[in-house]
């Protein structure tokens, strides 16, 4: 299992190259957010006793791996400048708002069951449909949230207008499926642990990836899993289940999807149900 710590110290610089922002306030938010989590709050005299840091600064809430030599930290950023040349770049025609079924005038109500950092459900969000988010971890979740209500409070109104049509639940896809209603999609981008290794991960992935990984299942569990997510979707989806996979990884749950699109370095299998 992962260790993991709060940072009480916003000034401190586990990944030893960037300045954090002090904002009044940090340290005893800090010591909350360790209490919320049941996780140690440490100062950065002591943090090298663990494999992960969640920091909290005046730019949010940042995941550190705690090693040398890491990427820099993971955060939820709506706003930066790369997702937002996605959603400039003719988002409407993009594979993943073609796999979920958006049309003009048609924006299906779209249920997110494995929100990672929640990037895809906000570019759902900007063509008009409502994503309600579903994440599990808790970790992942406290950086969505967090995420979430920094843009909010955003200057440009945009992005206000897209995170005011998506939502986040502390669940599982198990969990919420009995009383889910009005879903027309369900979106997976499942997060087992890594198959392949690759130079080109992106360090999100990379570093979400060595997080998982230190919860890794055995492969019987993990096909189990699998198998249950995408039942739940489908069981769950009113008009189609959509799962993003690697672009040559096999078929969910060994279940061949109703089609395919093909994006650049992945591709969406829809399972068609009404």
């Amino acid at each position: 299992m992962a260790r993991i710590a709060v940072l009480a110290d916003p000034n401190s610089n586990p990944d030893h190259g960037e300045l954090v922002e002090i904002t009044p306030g940090l340290v005893e938010e800090s010591a909350r957010l360790a209490g919320s989590l049941k996780l140690p709050c440490v100062s950065s005299d002591s943090d090298s006793d663990f494999d992960f840091l969640l920091r909290l600064t005046g730019a949010g809430l940042q995941f550190v791996m705690n090693r040398p030599g890491s990427p820099g930290p993971v955060w939820v950023d709506f706003e930066n400048p790369t997702l937002d040349y996605r959603i400039r770049n003719r988002v409407s025609k993009q594979a993943i708002t073609r796999a979920v079924g958006v049309k003009p005038g048609l924006f299906p109500v779209v249920l997110d069951a494995t929100a990672g950092l929640g990037k895809d459900a906000y570019l759902l969000a900007t063509t008009g449909c409502q994503v309600k988010m579903l994440e599990r971890d808790p970790i992942i979740f406290a950086l969505l949230e967090d995420g979430m209500n920094r843009a909010r409070e955003s200057q440009d109104d945009k992005v206000r207008e897209a995170v005011s049509r998506m939502s986040v639940l502390h669940t599982s896809l198990s969990v919420f499926a009995p009383a889910a209603k009005g879903v027309d999609v369900v979106y997976l981008d499942p997060m087992f642990p890594e198959r392949s290794k690759s130079a080109q991960v992106k360090k999100d992935m990379y570093v979400l990836q060595q997080y998982f990984a230190t919860t890794a299942l055995s492969s019987a569990r993990e096909r189990d899993n699998e198998a249950r997510l995408l039942r739940d979707a489908l069981a769950v989806a009113r008009r189609r289940v959509v799962v993003k996979r690697p672009a040559r990884a096999g078929d969910l749950a060994g279940q061949v999807p109703s089609f395919r699109l093909a994006g650049k370095s992945s591709r969406f299998d829809v399972y068609v149900t009404g």
